[in-house]
C-alpha cells in the first residue's frame, strides 16, 4: 500500500489516531446497523449518527462536526457524493471514509481530491 494509508482494526481505532482538540464531535453518516454489519466498530462518545438525506446546512451547524466519519460505499450513498456534499456545504473539517478490503482505494482518494481541493478527505482500510 504505497498511498499512505493506515491499516486500523476498526473505527475505534481510527479515531485513536486522530488530533482529539479537533474530534468534538463526531459525525458518523449512514445507518449505524449497517456499520456494524460490514464489521466497523464506532466510538461510543462524542458521536452523532446523521442519514445521508438529512445532511444541510442545518445539521452541519447543529452538529458543527471536526471529523466526518462514512463507509467508502453504504446502501444509499458513497463517498464520493458525500465529498460533493461536504464540500457545498463548505465542510472543512476531516473526512474519511472506511472501508474493509478495498483494492485500490489510493484511485478514490485521487478522484474526491481532484473534486474537492479544500476537503481533508482519506480512506482507512480497516482488516
Amino acid at each position: 500500500m504505497g498511498s499512505g494509508l493506515a491499516r486500523q482494526t476498526s473505527v475505534e481505532s481510527l479515531r485513536e489516531t486522530l488530533d482529539h482538540s479537533k474530534v468534538i464531535p463526531v459525525m458518523a453518516v449512514g445507518d449505524p446497523e449497517e456499520w456494524k454489519r460490514q464489521g466497523h466498530k464506532l466510538p461510543q462518545e462524542k458521536l452523532v449518527f446523521v442519514a445521508f438525506e438529512d445532511i444541510d446546512q442545518a445539521t452541519m451547524e447543529q452538529f458543527s462536526p471536526s471529523i466526518v466519519l462514512s463507509p467508502v460505499l453504504a446502501h444509499t450513498f458513497d463517498c464520493i457524493e458525500l465529498a460533493l456534499l461536504l464540500r457545498s456545504l463548505g465542510f472543512n473539517g476531516e473526512y474519511c471514509a472506511v472501508a474493509r478490503d478495498l483494492p485500490k482505494p489510493a484511485l478514490i482518494e485521487r478522484e474526491v481530491s481532484q473534486m474537492c481541493p479544500s476537503l481533508n478527505f482519506r480512506i482507512t482500510v480497516t482488516t
